[in-house]
């Protein structure tokens, strides 16, 4: 049997994963199932694996950030799944030598035939394991954090996710930071706050949108993240000095 590492941003694939794997009678099994890139370093660094899924949750950026450090210690094989089909992302992952990307949703028939795609590589290669001195790059309390690529990493969700519900708090919990400490560093690394940095990457976007799409002022106040159009008005006014449609009659007229 070959043993999986699966590195879940999701949270809820390891249960359905594993029936899949059991129900096709597969030749692998899911050892360990961990939900940060901090866990994941940590166990490779502990325990023996043949391949690591990286299941992103709508996360492009963390599992991309998994594999760089992955790429720093080991060729292990790693599958990317769930990521966005984008030129960029599947370049960047294929950089980190990944065995496969699968976009979201992925259809079990097509995990089933990436797995099944190594099995000859991985039956002539023993269990890949991080070097016992090897230790993740962060500390369980976020005292050595690589802040200047974990920053990327919320900004990128942060720009993924302009329409959720977005907060730091969400965030530090699905990479196991520490909320106000990941604060510290967001405002160190940009001299600004987070939630003044989302605001203005709302509020920015909002912009563009209202000139450049006839979507209604609703619409836009939901692609950018507000379910309150009230509340959208007064935050653009706050940020702009205009309300939404004075901001796009005038941005209409002067184009």
């Amino acid at each position: 049997m070959h043993n999986i590492l699966l590195v879940d941003f999701n949270r809820h694939a390891c249960g359905e994963l594993q029936k899949l794997l059991v129900r096709y009678r597969s030749d692998y099994v899911i050892r360990d199932c961990v939900v940060s890139a901090q866990a994941a370093l940590l166990a490779l660094a502990e325990r023996e694996f043949s391949v690591v899924l990286v299941n992103t949750g709508g996360c492009a950026a963390a599992g991309l950030w998994v594999c760089h450090y992955i790429r720093k210690k080991s060729q292990i094989p790693i599958l990317f799944m769930g990521g966005v089909d984008h030129f960029r992302l599947v370049r960047k992952a294929l950089a980190y030598q990944v065995s496969d990307y699968l976009p979201g949703p992925v259809r079990a028939s097509a995990l089933l035939n990436s797995l099944d795609q190594l099995k000859l590589r991985l039956d002539a290669e023993p269990a890949k394991r991080f070097p016992s001195t090897f230790k993740s790059p962060i500390h369980l309390e976020g005292k050595h954090l690589h802040s200047g690529q974990v920053i990327k990493i919320v900004k990128a969700y942060v720009r993924d996710h302009l329409s959720s519900d977005i907060t730091l708090k969400k965030i530090s919990d699905m990479l196991h930071f520490n909320c106000a400490y990941l604060g510290q560093k967001f405002k160190m690394e940009e001299n600004i706050s987070f939630n003044h940095y989302l605001m203005q990457q709302r509020m920015e976007k909002a912009k563009l949108l209202l000139i450049s799409t006839n979507l209604r002022i609703y619409e836009i106040a939901s692609e950018v993240g507000y379910t309150d159009t009230d509340w959208f008005y007064k935050k653009f006014r706050a940020y702009t000095g205009e309300s939404p449609n004075v901001y796009r009659k005038q941005k209409t007229f002067t184009a």
